[in-house]
């Protein structure tokens, strides 16, 4: 194979890898795991298999005058990060793909301070079983929040997750008068 084919074939495979994430970000909105066992192997075995493919590949060399160099065990490792975030990202999105049965539960939340583009957030123990979850409020389309209360949550479970379907307020919890 030519090095001017070996340059196409590489810098395709990078731009299906980088395409690839916008889709995973998509499918892994609203899914949670309850812990990170299957997802860290997932991605360390993502990161290997795509760093090896583009270390088999082989890209030629820059020319000798260039000053910007990578050696083999930087372009290694550039590839593995790459390919682990990426695997990572779709494995958190496993949940959505693999749910076998719908829960809906009540759960107690309380409101607290959220990302940066979410001023409100809302933090639940989980009924599916993924463990306390935060998500923004504005995401469930929730009134203005309480400090504390009870919320309806809807979800699909898994054994590896779960994907969030519908979170609603049902009941808040005002603060007891003393007098």
């Amino acid at each position: 194979m030519l090095s001017r084919h070996k340059a196409i074939l590489g810098l395709s495979l990078l731009f299906l890898l980088v395409l690839s994430i916008y889709p995973a970000f998509l499918f892994a909105r609203d899914c949670y795991a309850p812990s990170l066992f299957p997802r860290f192997y997932i991605a360390l075995a993502g990161g290997v298999i795509v760093a090896t493919l583009f270390a088999i590949l082989d890209f030629p060399k820059s020319d000798a005058s260039s000053k910007r160099k990578i050696d083999p065990v930087g372009q290694f490792v550039c590839f593995a990060l790459c390919g682990a975030f990426t695997t990572w990202t779709w494995a958190t999105a496993i949940p959505r793909f693999t749910a076998d049965r719908v829960i809906t539960a009540q759960a107690a939340f309380e409101k607290v301070r959220g990302a940066k583009s979410c001023h409100t957030a809302v933090q639940f123990v989980d009924p599916g079983g993924a463990g306390t979850i935060k998500t923004c409020a504005s995401l469930w389309s929730l009134p203005s929040l309480p400090d504390r209360g009870t919320i309806s949550v809807t979800e699909k479970v898994s054994a590896l997750g779960v994907y969030l379907v519908r979170i609603e307020l049902i009941a808040p919890r005002f603060p007891t008068e003393r007098q």
